[in-house]
């Protein structure tokens, strides 16, 4: 595969599945607009991908629950590329949330302001560039559901959502040749947990849990980058409106 002369924006691109998703696109010469929050992180990734690709890679800094922040991510891509052909939408946060909580509604609008109403303003701030480009866009969502409840009302109340959007949108663009689609991963050992202040007793007890997949396995972030680089490629021109697991067998319980 190659992408070259295609223009990629990944978001939560400074770390774990964004920045693996980074690095594959760069090693099929994609031109890329990498945007996360973590300035630091960010510089690093865009120089590991700078070096594969020995091109210019583009890093914005940018809070996407900001509106402001989405638009300067949009603005400094065609500013410096001339176009967007492929979106995929890495950045997620998670924060244990319980029916009990009195501070649940806060905590809901945080993770519902990261992981849906951005990629909503996002998608609505490039429609058009997309239809021009005939290009594509990915959500990732996740498996974590399938694990049960782990303090996670907000967190799977966006999954859903997701990817009930990625459905209703790709039905809405496929007319005009842009396929939308979502990848849910099973559970990935990133830093999600550790940003979220879960302690390191129930970090472990919860990737042990992960791991007791069918397959045995924690998925990678480089299984998932695999994915995603076919999905936005002409090799999958024909996929659109479907959430695709990898997970490891995780999801597998569902069907028990």
């Amino acid at each position: 595969m190659s992408f070259l002369n295609k223009v990629v924006l990944v978001t939560g691109a400074g770390s774990g599945i964004g920045q693996a998703v980074s690095l594959q696109f760069a090693k099929y010469t994609a031109r890329l607009s990498l945007v996360d929050k973590d300035e630091e992180n960010l510089k690093k990734t865009g120089a590991l991908c700078q070096k594969l690709i020995r091109a210019k890679v583009l890093t914005t800094v940018a809070e996407l629950r900001e509106e402001e922040d989405i638009k300067k991510a949009v603005a400094n891509t065609k500013a410096e590329f001339g176009r967007i052909d492929i979106v995929v939408n890495c950045a997620g946060i998670y924060r244990p949330t319980s029916i009990f909580d009195s501070n649940l509604v806060e905590l809901f609008d945080d993770v519902m302001a990261t992981n849906l109403r951005s990629v909503v303003f996002l998608i609505n701030c490039v429609a058009n560039d997309l239809v021009e480009t005939k290009g594509n866009i990915i959500n990732i969502t996740g498996e974590m559901r399938s694990l049960g409840a782990f303090k996670g009302i907000a967190y799977q109340t966006t999954i859903a959502a997701l990817e009930h959007f990625t459905t209703s949108i790709a039905l809405e663009l496929a007319p005009k040749g842009v396929r939308v689609n979502s990848i849910s991963p099973g559970v990935v050992k990133t830093n999600i947990l550790d940003s979220a202040g879960v302690n390191s007793e129930e970090s472990e007890a919860f990737w042990s849990k992960a791991s007791s997949a069918p397959l045995n396995k924690l998925v990678k972030t480089e299984d998932i980058a695999e994915f995603v680089t076919f999905l936005a490629s002409d090799k999958a021109r024909a996929m659109t409106g479907c959430t695709y697991s990898i997970d490891a067998g995780l999801g597998l319980s569902r069907h028990l």
